[in-house]
Protein backbone atom coordinates (compact mmCIF):
# COMPACT_ATOMS: atom_id res chain seq x y z
CA UNK A 1 0.00 0.00 0.00
CA UNK A 2 1.03 3.64 -0.37
CA UNK A 3 0.60 6.70 1.81
CA UNK A 4 -1.89 9.52 1.32
CA UNK A 5 0.21 12.61 2.05
CA UNK A 6 -2.43 15.25 1.31
CA UNK A 7 -5.78 15.75 -0.39
CA UNK A 8 -8.15 18.39 -1.69
CA UNK A 9 -11.72 18.64 -2.96
CA UNK A 10 -13.24 21.57 -4.82
CA UNK A 11 -16.99 21.34 -5.40
CA UNK A 12 -20.10 23.49 -4.92
CA UNK A 13 -19.87 22.50 -1.24
CA UNK A 14 -16.45 24.07 -0.68
CA UNK A 15 -12.83 24.50 -1.72
CA UNK A 16 -11.22 22.05 0.72
CA UNK A 17 -11.78 18.44 1.68
CA UNK A 18 -12.69 19.54 5.19
CA UNK A 19 -15.30 22.03 3.91
CA UNK A 20 -16.91 19.33 1.81
CA UNK A 21 -16.95 16.79 4.62
CA UNK A 22 -18.44 19.24 7.12
CA UNK A 23 -21.14 20.26 4.66
CA UNK A 24 -22.11 16.66 3.97
CA UNK A 25 -22.10 15.71 7.64
CA UNK A 26 -24.41 18.67 8.25
CA UNK A 27 -26.78 17.27 5.63
CA UNK A 28 -26.17 19.89 2.95
CA UNK A 29 -26.34 19.04 -0.73
CA UNK A 30 -24.78 20.78 -3.72
CA UNK A 31 -27.62 19.63 -5.96
CA UNK A 32 -30.07 22.18 -7.33
CA UNK A 33 -32.78 22.25 -9.97
CA UNK A 34 -32.02 23.89 -13.32
CA UNK A 35 -34.83 25.22 -15.49
CA UNK A 36 -35.49 24.12 -19.09
CA UNK A 37 -33.20 25.77 -21.67
CA UNK A 38 -30.34 26.11 -19.18
CA UNK A 39 -27.22 26.05 -21.37
CA UNK A 40 -29.53 25.39 -24.31
CA UNK A 41 -30.78 22.09 -22.88
CA UNK A 42 -34.55 21.86 -23.52
CA UNK A 43 -35.38 19.73 -20.47
CA UNK A 44 -34.81 20.79 -16.90
CA UNK A 45 -32.44 18.80 -14.71
CA UNK A 46 -30.96 18.58 -11.22
CA UNK A 47 -27.20 18.79 -10.84
CA UNK A 48 -24.32 20.15 -8.78
CA UNK A 49 -22.36 22.43 -11.10
CA UNK A 50 -19.43 24.86 -11.06
CA UNK A 51 -18.65 27.77 -13.38
CA UNK A 52 -14.93 26.98 -13.43
CA UNK A 53 -12.79 26.34 -16.48
CA UNK A 54 -11.68 22.69 -16.46
CA UNK A 55 -7.93 23.31 -16.49
CA UNK A 56 -8.15 26.05 -13.88
CA UNK A 57 -10.21 23.80 -11.63
CA UNK A 58 -7.65 20.99 -11.87
CA UNK A 59 -4.74 23.35 -11.28
CA UNK A 60 -6.40 24.83 -8.20
CA UNK A 61 -7.19 21.48 -6.61
CA UNK A 62 -3.87 19.83 -7.44
CA UNK A 63 -1.92 22.93 -6.43
CA UNK A 64 -3.60 23.07 -3.02
CA UNK A 65 -2.86 19.39 -2.39
CA UNK A 66 0.78 19.68 -3.47
CA UNK A 67 1.28 22.67 -1.17
CA UNK A 68 -0.27 20.75 1.72
CA UNK A 69 1.96 17.73 1.09
CA UNK A 70 5.10 19.86 1.06
CA UNK A 71 6.78 17.89 -1.73
CA UNK A 72 8.92 19.03 -4.65
CA UNK A 73 7.33 17.74 -7.86
CA UNK A 74 10.07 19.09 -10.13
CA UNK A 75 12.34 16.06 -9.73
CA UNK A 76 12.24 12.93 -11.89
CA UNK A 77 10.58 10.90 -9.13
CA UNK A 78 7.14 12.52 -9.25
CA UNK A 79 4.30 12.00 -11.74
CA UNK A 80 1.01 13.76 -12.46
CA UNK A 81 -1.99 11.55 -13.25
CA UNK A 82 -5.22 13.13 -14.51
CA UNK A 83 -8.51 11.28 -14.26
CA UNK A 84 -11.41 12.51 -16.39
CA UNK A 85 -14.14 11.18 -18.64
CA UNK A 86 -14.43 14.18 -20.98
CA UNK A 87 -12.02 16.90 -19.87
CA UNK A 88 -12.86 20.26 -21.44
CA UNK A 89 -15.33 18.70 -23.91
CA UNK A 90 -17.73 21.62 -23.58
CA UNK A 91 -15.20 23.66 -25.60
CA UNK A 92 -15.39 21.28 -28.59
CA UNK A 93 -16.08 23.28 -31.73
CA UNK A 94 -14.87 26.48 -30.07
CA UNK A 95 -11.14 25.74 -30.03
CA UNK A 96 -8.63 23.55 -31.85
CA UNK A 97 -9.33 19.83 -31.46
CA UNK A 98 -5.80 18.98 -30.35
CA UNK A 99 -5.96 21.51 -27.52
CA UNK A 100 -8.81 19.45 -26.06
CA UNK A 101 -7.10 16.08 -26.27
CA UNK A 102 -6.91 14.91 -22.66
CA UNK A 103 -3.24 13.97 -22.85
CA UNK A 104 -2.37 17.46 -24.09
CA UNK A 105 -4.50 18.94 -21.32
CA UNK A 106 -2.66 16.83 -18.73
CA UNK A 107 0.65 17.95 -20.20
CA UNK A 108 -0.22 21.66 -19.92
CA UNK A 109 -1.42 21.21 -16.36
CA UNK A 110 1.63 19.20 -15.31
CA UNK A 111 3.96 21.90 -16.67
CA UNK A 112 2.04 24.60 -14.80
CA UNK A 113 2.34 22.58 -11.60
CA UNK A 114 6.09 22.13 -12.07
CA UNK A 115 6.37 18.47 -13.10
CA UNK A 116 9.17 17.40 -15.43
CA UNK A 117 8.01 13.85 -16.13
CA UNK A 118 5.41 12.87 -18.75
CA UNK A 119 1.85 12.86 -17.37
CA UNK A 120 -0.78 10.15 -17.80
CA UNK A 121 -4.49 10.71 -18.38
CA UNK A 122 -6.79 7.90 -17.29
CA UNK A 123 -10.06 7.72 -19.22
CA UNK A 124 -11.91 4.65 -17.99
CA UNK A 125 -15.50 5.93 -17.81
CA UNK A 126 -16.96 6.22 -14.30
CA UNK A 127 -14.18 4.18 -12.66
CA UNK A 128 -11.51 6.61 -13.90
CA UNK A 129 -10.76 8.07 -10.46
CA UNK A 130 -10.23 4.70 -8.80
CA UNK A 131 -8.35 3.41 -11.85
CA UNK A 132 -6.00 6.40 -11.62
CA UNK A 133 -5.28 5.69 -7.95
CA UNK A 134 -4.70 2.01 -8.72
CA UNK A 135 -2.21 3.01 -11.41
CA UNK A 136 -0.49 5.41 -9.00
CA UNK A 137 -0.17 2.67 -6.37
CA UNK A 138 1.46 0.38 -8.91
CA UNK A 139 3.91 3.02 -10.12
CA UNK A 140 4.94 3.81 -6.54
CA UNK A 141 5.07 0.23 -5.28
CA UNK A 142 7.22 -0.83 -8.24
CA UNK A 143 9.67 2.01 -7.61
CA UNK A 144 9.06 3.84 -10.89
CA UNK A 145 8.18 7.00 -8.91
CA UNK A 146 8.24 8.12 -5.28
CA UNK A 147 5.27 10.51 -5.48
CA UNK A 148 2.10 10.67 -7.55
CA UNK A 149 -0.35 13.55 -7.68
CA UNK A 150 -3.68 12.14 -8.82
CA UNK A 151 -6.43 14.60 -9.73
CA UNK A 152 -9.87 13.65 -10.98
CA UNK A 153 -12.17 16.25 -12.51
CA UNK A 154 -15.13 16.78 -14.80
CA UNK A 155 -17.31 19.82 -15.49
CA UNK A 156 -20.62 18.63 -16.97
CA UNK A 157 -22.38 20.99 -19.36
CA UNK A 158 -24.54 20.77 -22.46
CA UNK A 159 -22.56 17.92 -24.07
CA UNK A 160 -22.50 15.58 -21.07
CA UNK A 161 -25.89 16.42 -19.57
CA UNK A 162 -27.77 16.05 -22.85
CA UNK A 163 -26.01 12.74 -23.44
CA UNK A 164 -27.09 11.20 -20.16
CA UNK A 165 -30.59 12.58 -20.70
CA UNK A 166 -30.67 10.80 -24.06
CA UNK A 167 -29.92 7.54 -22.22
CA UNK A 168 -32.87 8.20 -19.86
CA UNK A 169 -30.39 7.85 -17.01
CA UNK A 170 -31.05 11.16 -15.22
CA UNK A 171 -33.57 12.06 -12.55
CA UNK A 172 -35.32 15.42 -12.69
CA UNK A 173 -35.20 15.45 -8.87
CA UNK A 174 -32.45 14.77 -6.34
CA UNK A 175 -31.22 11.21 -6.74
CA UNK A 176 -32.05 8.47 -4.22
CA UNK A 177 -29.41 5.72 -4.29
CA UNK A 178 -30.67 2.19 -3.60
CA UNK A 179 -34.17 3.50 -2.80
CA UNK A 180 -37.34 1.93 -4.13
CA UNK A 181 -38.33 5.31 -5.62
CA UNK A 182 -35.03 5.97 -7.36
CA UNK A 183 -35.43 7.45 -10.84
CA UNK A 184 -31.88 7.97 -12.01
CA UNK A 185 -28.72 9.94 -11.45
CA UNK A 186 -27.70 13.58 -11.07
CA UNK A 187 -24.43 14.92 -12.42
CA UNK A 188 -21.89 16.90 -10.44
CA UNK A 189 -18.86 19.07 -11.14
CA UNK A 190 -15.77 18.72 -8.96
CA UNK A 191 -12.03 18.30 -8.79
CA UNK A 192 -10.52 15.98 -6.21
CA UNK A 193 -6.82 15.34 -5.62
CA UNK A 194 -4.72 12.96 -3.57
CA UNK A 195 -0.95 13.19 -3.20
CA UNK A 196 0.44 9.69 -2.77
CA UNK A 197 3.89 8.64 -1.63
CA UNK A 198 5.79 5.38 -1.35
CA UNK A 199 7.25 6.69 1.91
CA UNK A 200 6.53 9.41 4.43
CA UNK A 201 8.17 12.68 3.45
CA UNK A 202 10.51 14.58 5.78
CA UNK A 203 7.96 17.41 5.67
CA UNK A 204 5.31 15.15 7.14
CA UNK A 205 7.65 14.01 9.91
CA UNK A 206 8.65 17.56 10.83
CA UNK A 207 5.08 18.87 10.77
CA UNK A 208 4.24 17.75 14.28
CA UNK A 209 1.94 15.00 12.99
CA UNK A 210 4.17 12.11 14.06
CA UNK A 211 2.36 9.60 16.31
CA UNK A 212 -0.86 10.36 14.41
CA UNK A 213 -2.57 7.92 12.11
CA UNK A 214 -1.97 8.20 8.40
CA UNK A 215 -4.02 6.88 5.51
CA UNK A 216 -2.86 4.20 3.12
CA UNK A 217 -4.58 2.96 -0.02
CA UNK A 218 -4.03 -0.12 -2.13
CA UNK A 219 -5.23 -3.61 -3.00
CA UNK A 220 -7.20 -2.12 -5.88
CA UNK A 221 -8.45 -4.21 -8.77
CA UNK A 222 -10.24 -3.69 -12.09
CA UNK A 223 -12.41 -6.39 -13.63
CA UNK A 224 -14.73 -6.44 -16.66
CA UNK A 225 -18.23 -7.89 -16.92
CA UNK A 226 -17.72 -8.85 -20.60
CA UNK A 227 -21.48 -8.37 -20.88
CA UNK A 228 -22.59 -5.06 -22.45
CA UNK A 229 -21.04 -1.67 -23.17
CA UNK A 230 -23.67 0.37 -21.29
CA UNK A 231 -25.67 -2.05 -19.11
CA UNK A 232 -24.31 -3.67 -15.94
CA UNK A 233 -24.22 -7.44 -15.71
CA UNK A 234 -27.20 -8.83 -13.79
CA UNK A 235 -24.87 -11.38 -12.25
CA UNK A 236 -22.32 -8.71 -11.26
CA UNK A 237 -19.44 -10.88 -12.44
CA UNK A 238 -16.87 -8.10 -12.81
CA UNK A 239 -17.54 -6.25 -9.56
CA UNK A 240 -17.81 -9.49 -7.61
CA UNK A 241 -14.44 -10.66 -8.93
CA UNK A 242 -12.80 -7.35 -8.01
CA UNK A 243 -14.27 -7.41 -4.50
CA UNK A 244 -13.23 -11.01 -3.93
CA UNK A 245 -9.67 -10.30 -5.03
CA UNK A 246 -9.39 -7.32 -2.67
CA UNK A 247 -10.89 -9.29 0.23
CA UNK A 248 -8.44 -12.16 -0.30
CA UNK A 249 -5.70 -9.73 0.67
CA UNK A 250 -7.24 -7.58 3.41
CA UNK A 251 -10.09 -9.43 5.11
CA UNK A 252 -13.08 -7.51 6.42
CA UNK A 253 -12.67 -7.53 10.21
CA UNK A 254 -11.72 -3.84 10.46
CA UNK A 255 -13.82 -2.51 7.55
CA UNK A 256 -16.16 0.23 8.76
CA UNK A 257 -18.28 0.37 5.60
CA UNK A 258 -18.44 -0.15 1.87
CA UNK A 259 -18.85 3.04 -0.14
CA UNK A 260 -20.93 2.05 -3.16
CA UNK A 261 -21.00 3.66 -6.58
CA UNK A 262 -24.72 4.26 -5.97
CA UNK A 263 -25.73 6.14 -9.12
CA UNK A 264 -29.43 5.68 -8.26
CA UNK A 265 -30.08 4.12 -11.65
CA UNK A 266 -32.23 1.01 -11.67
CA UNK A 267 -29.66 -1.46 -12.96
CA UNK A 268 -26.46 -0.15 -11.32
CA UNK A 269 -27.74 -0.25 -7.76
CA UNK A 270 -29.24 -3.71 -8.22
CA UNK A 271 -25.97 -5.01 -9.71
CA UNK A 272 -24.02 -3.65 -6.73
CA UNK A 273 -26.42 -5.36 -4.34
CA UNK A 274 -25.77 -8.68 -6.09
CA UNK A 275 -22.00 -8.16 -5.90
CA UNK A 276 -22.12 -7.33 -2.19
CA UNK A 277 -24.05 -10.52 -1.48
CA UNK A 278 -21.81 -12.73 -3.62
CA UNK A 279 -18.68 -11.24 -2.03
CA UNK A 280 -19.99 -11.93 1.49
CA UNK A 281 -20.41 -8.27 2.45
CA UNK A 282 -24.13 -8.22 3.27
CA UNK A 283 -23.37 -7.75 6.97
CA UNK A 284 -21.30 -4.56 6.52
CA UNK A 285 -22.75 -1.03 6.46
CA UNK A 286 -23.05 0.40 2.95
CA UNK A 287 -23.41 4.04 1.96
CA UNK A 288 -23.65 6.04 -1.25
CA UNK A 289 -22.83 9.75 -1.44
CA UNK A 290 -24.21 10.96 -4.77
CA UNK A 291 -27.33 12.34 -3.09
CA UNK A 292 -25.06 15.09 -1.72
CA UNK A 293 -22.87 15.87 -4.71
CA UNK A 294 -24.17 14.03 -7.76
CA UNK A 295 -22.08 11.81 -9.99
CA UNK A 296 -18.79 13.65 -10.47
CA UNK A 297 -17.62 11.22 -13.19
CA UNK A 298 -13.81 11.27 -13.41
CA UNK A 299 -13.59 12.80 -9.93
CA UNK A 300 -15.99 10.37 -8.25
CA UNK A 301 -13.54 7.68 -7.16
CA UNK A 302 -11.12 10.18 -5.63
CA UNK A 303 -13.79 12.53 -4.20
CA UNK A 304 -15.65 9.72 -2.45
CA UNK A 305 -12.45 8.06 -1.21
CA UNK A 306 -11.39 11.33 0.44
CA UNK A 307 -14.82 11.67 2.06
CA UNK A 308 -14.50 8.10 3.31
CA UNK A 309 -11.15 8.93 4.93
CA UNK A 310 -12.53 12.06 6.58
CA UNK A 311 -15.53 10.18 7.94
CA UNK A 312 -13.45 7.37 9.47
CA UNK A 313 -11.19 9.99 11.05
CA UNK A 314 -14.41 11.41 12.52
CA UNK A 315 -15.51 7.92 13.68
CA UNK A 316 -18.57 8.25 11.45
CA UNK A 317 -20.26 6.28 8.70
CA UNK A 318 -22.02 8.88 6.58
CA UNK A 319 -25.69 8.34 5.81
CA UNK A 320 -27.10 7.92 2.31
CA UNK A 321 -29.02 11.08 1.41
CA UNK A 322 -32.32 10.29 -0.29
CA UNK A 323 -32.48 6.69 0.87
CA UNK A 324 -35.69 5.73 2.71
CA UNK A 325 -36.81 2.25 1.67
CA UNK A 326 -34.84 -0.59 0.12
CA UNK A 327 -35.25 -0.78 -3.63
CA UNK A 328 -32.90 -3.66 -4.44
CA UNK A 329 -33.34 -7.38 -3.93
CA UNK A 330 -31.30 -9.18 -1.34
CA UNK A 331 -29.83 -7.99 1.93
CA UNK A 332 -27.92 -4.70 1.78
CA UNK A 333 -27.22 -2.93 5.07
CA UNK A 334 -27.76 0.60 3.75
CA UNK A 335 -26.86 3.44 6.11
CA UNK A 336 -29.74 5.91 6.05
CA UNK A 337 -28.48 8.20 8.82
CA UNK A 338 -24.96 8.91 10.05
CA UNK A 339 -23.78 6.30 12.54
CA UNK A 340 -20.68 5.89 14.73
CA UNK A 341 -17.83 3.51 14.00
CA UNK A 342 -14.61 2.53 15.75
CA UNK A 343 -13.12 0.75 12.73
CA UNK A 344 -10.26 2.10 10.67
CA UNK A 345 -10.74 1.04 7.04
CA UNK A 346 -13.28 0.94 4.22
CA UNK A 347 -13.84 -0.34 0.70
CA UNK A 348 -14.63 1.84 -2.31
CA UNK A 349 -16.28 0.38 -5.39
CA UNK A 350 -17.16 1.83 -8.79
CA UNK A 351 -18.61 0.61 -12.08
CA UNK A 352 -18.79 2.18 -15.52
CA UNK A 353 -19.64 1.96 -19.19
CA UNK A 354 -17.57 -0.51 -21.14
CA UNK A 355 -18.28 -3.15 -18.48
CA UNK A 356 -15.50 -1.95 -16.16
CA UNK A 357 -15.56 -2.29 -12.36
CA UNK A 358 -13.05 -1.23 -9.72
CA UNK A 359 -12.44 -1.75 -6.02
CA UNK A 360 -9.99 -0.02 -3.69
CA UNK A 361 -9.11 -0.50 -0.03
CA UNK A 362 -8.19 2.34 2.34
CA UNK A 363 -7.01 2.08 5.95
CA UNK A 364 -5.86 4.42 8.68
CA UNK A 365 -2.63 3.17 10.23
CA UNK A 366 -0.65 4.32 13.26
CA UNK A 367 2.86 5.65 12.62
CA UNK A 368 5.27 6.11 15.52
CA UNK A 369 7.71 9.00 15.59
CA UNK A 370 10.65 6.80 16.60
CA UNK A 371 10.14 4.31 13.75
CA UNK A 372 12.60 4.25 10.86
CA UNK A 373 11.79 5.97 7.61
CA UNK A 374 8.36 4.57 6.92
CA UNK A 375 7.96 3.07 3.48
CA UNK A 376 4.99 1.43 1.84
CA UNK A 377 5.13 -1.96 0.19
CA UNK A 378 7.30 -0.91 -2.75
CA UNK A 379 10.01 -3.43 -1.99
CA UNK A 380 7.52 -6.28 -2.33
CA UNK A 381 6.80 -5.59 -6.00
CA UNK A 382 9.03 -5.91 -9.00
CA UNK A 383 7.97 -4.97 -12.51
CA UNK A 384 8.56 -7.79 -15.00
CA UNK A 385 10.14 -7.63 -18.42
CA UNK A 386 7.67 -8.12 -21.26
CA UNK A 387 7.57 -10.39 -24.27
CA UNK A 388 5.44 -9.44 -27.29
CA UNK A 389 4.44 -12.52 -29.24
CA UNK A 390 2.26 -11.18 -32.05
CA UNK A 391 1.55 -7.77 -33.52
CA UNK A 392 -0.95 -6.02 -35.80
CA UNK A 393 -0.42 -2.66 -37.47
CA UNK A 394 -3.27 -0.86 -39.29
CA UNK A 395 -3.32 2.56 -40.96
CA UNK A 396 -5.41 3.96 -43.85
CA UNK A 397 -2.72 2.51 -46.13
CA UNK A 398 -3.20 -1.12 -45.12
CA UNK A 399 -2.96 -3.83 -42.48
CA UNK A 400 0.04 -5.91 -41.38
CA UNK A 401 0.08 -8.99 -39.16
CA UNK A 402 3.41 -9.94 -37.61
CA UNK A 403 5.08 -7.70 -40.19
CA UNK A 404 3.40 -9.28 -43.22
CA UNK A 405 0.81 -7.40 -45.28
CA UNK A 406 -2.77 -8.59 -44.94
CA UNK A 407 -4.19 -8.84 -48.48
CA UNK A 408 -6.94 -6.29 -49.09
CA UNK A 409 -8.86 -5.74 -52.30
CA UNK A 410 -7.38 -2.92 -54.40
CA UNK A 411 -8.89 0.53 -54.03
CA UNK A 412 -9.91 0.13 -50.40
CA UNK A 413 -8.82 2.84 -47.97
CA UNK A 414 -9.98 4.61 -44.82
CA UNK A 415 -13.26 3.29 -43.39
CA UNK A 416 -13.78 1.17 -46.49
CA UNK A 417 -10.43 -0.48 -45.73
CA UNK A 418 -11.63 -1.48 -42.27
CA UNK A 419 -14.87 -2.91 -43.59
CA UNK A 420 -13.03 -4.66 -46.43
CA UNK A 421 -10.72 -6.35 -43.91
CA UNK A 422 -13.74 -7.28 -41.81
CA UNK A 423 -15.48 -8.89 -44.78
CA UNK A 424 -12.35 -10.69 -45.96
CA UNK A 425 -12.02 -12.15 -42.47
CA UNK A 426 -15.49 -13.61 -42.94
CA UNK A 427 -17.00 -11.14 -40.49
CA UNK A 428 -19.93 -12.64 -38.60
CA UNK A 429 -20.32 -10.21 -35.71
CA UNK A 430 -23.42 -8.03 -36.29
CA UNK A 431 -22.40 -5.54 -33.57
CA UNK A 432 -19.55 -4.42 -35.85
CA UNK A 433 -21.87 -2.22 -37.88
CA UNK A 434 -23.14 -0.45 -34.75
CA UNK A 435 -19.63 0.51 -33.65
CA UNK A 436 -17.94 3.87 -34.15
CA UNK A 437 -14.65 4.17 -36.04
CA UNK A 438 -12.44 3.72 -32.97
CA UNK A 439 -14.21 0.53 -31.93
CA UNK A 440 -14.20 -0.85 -35.49
CA UNK A 441 -10.46 -0.24 -35.65
CA UNK A 442 -9.90 -1.93 -32.31
CA UNK A 443 -12.21 -4.80 -33.14
CA UNK A 444 -10.52 -5.60 -36.46
CA UNK A 445 -7.00 -5.23 -35.05
CA UNK A 446 -7.82 -7.52 -32.12
CA UNK A 447 -9.45 -10.12 -34.38
CA UNK A 448 -6.39 -10.24 -36.64
CA UNK A 449 -4.13 -10.41 -33.59
CA UNK A 450 -5.98 -13.28 -31.95
CA UNK A 451 -6.15 -15.25 -35.19
CA UNK A 452 -2.38 -14.94 -35.48
CA UNK A 453 -2.03 -16.14 -31.91
CA UNK A 454 -4.29 -19.14 -32.45
CA UNK A 455 -2.90 -20.21 -35.82
CA UNK A 456 0.69 -19.60 -34.77
CA UNK A 457 0.50 -22.20 -32.03
CA UNK A 458 1.94 -19.74 -29.50
CA UNK A 459 -1.07 -19.42 -27.24
CA UNK A 460 0.05 -20.67 -23.80
CA UNK A 461 -2.71 -22.64 -22.16
CA UNK A 462 -5.51 -21.45 -24.42
CA UNK A 463 -7.58 -18.30 -24.21
CA UNK A 464 -7.73 -16.97 -20.67
CA UNK A 465 -10.65 -15.08 -19.11
CA UNK A 466 -8.10 -13.18 -17.01
CA UNK A 467 -6.38 -11.53 -19.98
CA UNK A 468 -6.21 -7.75 -19.54
CA UNK A 469 -6.90 -5.22 -22.28
CA UNK A 470 -4.69 -2.13 -21.91
CA UNK A 471 -5.01 0.52 -24.62
CA UNK A 472 -3.56 3.96 -25.36
CA UNK A 473 -4.21 6.85 -27.73
CA UNK A 474 -3.94 10.63 -28.06
CA UNK A 475 -7.28 11.77 -29.49
CA UNK A 476 -9.67 9.97 -27.13
CA UNK A 477 -13.00 9.54 -28.94
CA UNK A 478 -12.84 12.75 -30.99
CA UNK A 479 -14.63 11.36 -34.07
CA UNK A 480 -17.68 10.32 -32.03
CA UNK A 481 -17.46 13.51 -29.97
CA UNK A 482 -17.88 15.58 -33.13
CA UNK A 483 -20.66 13.37 -34.39
CA UNK A 484 -22.55 13.68 -31.11
CA UNK A 485 -21.98 17.44 -30.98
CA UNK A 486 -23.65 17.79 -34.38
CA UNK A 487 -26.78 16.16 -32.94
CA UNK A 488 -27.17 18.97 -30.38
CA UNK A 489 -25.98 21.80 -32.64
CA UNK A 490 -28.82 24.22 -31.84
CA UNK A 491 -32.38 24.31 -30.58
CA UNK A 492 -33.77 23.66 -34.06
CA UNK A 493 -31.44 20.70 -34.60
CA UNK A 494 -31.46 19.14 -31.17
CA UNK A 495 -31.68 15.38 -31.46
CA UNK A 496 -29.18 13.89 -28.96
CA UNK A 497 -28.39 10.33 -29.96
CA UNK A 498 -27.87 7.75 -27.20
CA UNK A 499 -26.31 5.32 -29.68
CA UNK A 500 -23.65 7.91 -30.53
CA UNK A 501 -23.18 9.29 -27.02
CA UNK A 502 -22.14 5.94 -25.54
CA UNK A 503 -19.18 5.89 -27.96
CA UNK A 504 -17.91 9.25 -26.69
CA UNK A 505 -15.97 7.27 -24.08
CA UNK A 506 -12.75 5.84 -25.56
CA UNK A 507 -12.61 2.90 -23.15
CA UNK A 508 -15.66 1.45 -24.91
CA UNK A 509 -13.27 -0.11 -27.43
CA UNK A 510 -11.65 -2.10 -24.60
CA UNK A 511 -15.12 -3.16 -23.49
CA UNK A 512 -16.06 -4.29 -26.99
CA UNK A 513 -12.91 -6.45 -27.16
CA UNK A 514 -13.64 -7.93 -23.72
CA UNK A 515 -17.24 -8.73 -24.65
CA UNK A 516 -16.24 -10.33 -27.95
CA UNK A 517 -13.65 -12.60 -26.32
CA UNK A 518 -15.09 -13.20 -22.85
CA UNK A 519 -12.23 -11.41 -21.08
CA UNK A 520 -13.05 -10.70 -17.43
CA UNK A 521 -9.67 -9.27 -16.49
CA UNK A 522 -8.66 -5.63 -16.27
CA UNK A 523 -9.64 -3.20 -19.03
CA UNK A 524 -7.83 0.15 -18.94
CA UNK A 525 -7.56 3.11 -21.30
CA UNK A 526 -4.84 5.77 -21.09
CA UNK A 527 -4.51 8.97 -23.10
CA UNK A 528 -1.00 10.30 -23.72
CA UNK A 529 0.16 13.64 -25.20
CA UNK A 530 1.82 11.67 -28.02
CA UNK A 531 2.63 8.07 -28.83
CA UNK A 532 5.45 7.17 -26.44
CA UNK A 533 6.59 3.54 -26.61
CA UNK A 534 8.69 3.76 -23.44
CA UNK A 535 5.87 5.22 -21.37
CA UNK A 536 3.41 2.69 -22.80
CA UNK A 537 5.68 -0.21 -21.87
CA UNK A 538 6.06 1.12 -18.32
CA UNK A 539 2.29 1.22 -17.90
CA UNK A 540 1.82 -2.20 -19.51
CA UNK A 541 4.37 -3.70 -17.14
CA UNK A 542 2.49 -2.40 -14.11
CA UNK A 543 -0.64 -4.25 -15.28
CA UNK A 544 1.12 -7.51 -14.38
CA UNK A 545 1.27 -6.38 -10.75
CA UNK A 546 -2.29 -7.71 -10.69
CA UNK A 547 -1.34 -11.32 -10.05
CA UNK A 548 -4.45 -12.60 -11.81
CA UNK A 549 -3.29 -11.06 -15.09
CA UNK A 550 -1.75 -13.75 -17.27
CA UNK A 551 -1.35 -11.78 -20.50
CA UNK A 552 -2.27 -8.52 -22.18
CA UNK A 553 -3.93 -7.49 -25.38
CA UNK A 554 -2.38 -4.06 -25.48
CA UNK A 555 -1.11 -1.15 -27.53
CA UNK A 556 -1.95 2.00 -29.45
CA UNK A 557 -5.42 2.57 -30.93
CA UNK A 558 -6.06 6.09 -32.27
CA UNK A 559 -8.86 7.19 -34.60
CA UNK A 560 -9.26 10.86 -35.49
CA UNK A 561 -11.29 10.42 -38.69
CA UNK A 562 -11.64 8.04 -41.61
CA UNK A 563 -8.37 9.26 -43.11
CA UNK A 564 -6.30 9.44 -39.95
CA UNK A 565 -6.07 6.38 -37.74
CA UNK A 566 -3.51 3.91 -36.44
CA UNK A 567 -3.58 0.64 -34.55
CA UNK A 568 -0.49 -1.05 -33.09
CA UNK A 569 -1.66 -3.94 -30.95
CA UNK A 570 0.28 -6.79 -29.36
CA UNK A 571 -0.25 -9.90 -27.30
CA UNK A 572 2.03 -9.46 -24.32
CA UNK A 573 3.35 -11.94 -21.77
CA UNK A 574 5.83 -11.85 -18.93
CA UNK A 575 9.30 -12.74 -20.15
CA UNK A 576 10.27 -15.72 -18.00
CA UNK A 577 13.54 -16.41 -19.82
Amino acid sequence: MVYVLADNIISPLGDTSEDNYRAIKAGRSGLRAYAPMTDGIPDGFTASLLPDDFEELVCRSAGKAIDAAGIDVSDQRSVFILSSTKGAIEQLGKTADEDLYLGRTAQRISVRLGFRTPPVAVCNACISGSAAMILACRLLQSGVYDHAVVCGADCPGRFIISGFQSLNAMSAEACRPFDIERQGMNLGAAAATVVLGSRLSPGWRSSGRADERIWQIGHGYIRNDAFHISTPSKTADGLTAALQQTLEEVGKEDIAFVNAHGTATLFNDQMEAVALRKAGLSDLPVNALKGYIGHTLGAAGIFETILGMKSVDDHTVLGTRGYREAGVSGKVLMTQEHRPTDRHSFLKMLSGFGGCNATLYARSAAVRSNSPDERGEAAAHTVPELRKLHSVHITPDGAWVDGEAFPVNAGQEGNSLLTAVYKQMGGDYPKYYKMDGLCRLGFIASELLLRAEQTGGTLPGGLDRSRAVVLFNRSSSVASDKRYLSSIADKDNYFPSPSVFVYTLPNIVAGEIAIRNGYHGETSFYILPEKDEQQMETLMRTAFMDRQTTSLLAGWIDYEDCGHFEADLYTVYINKV
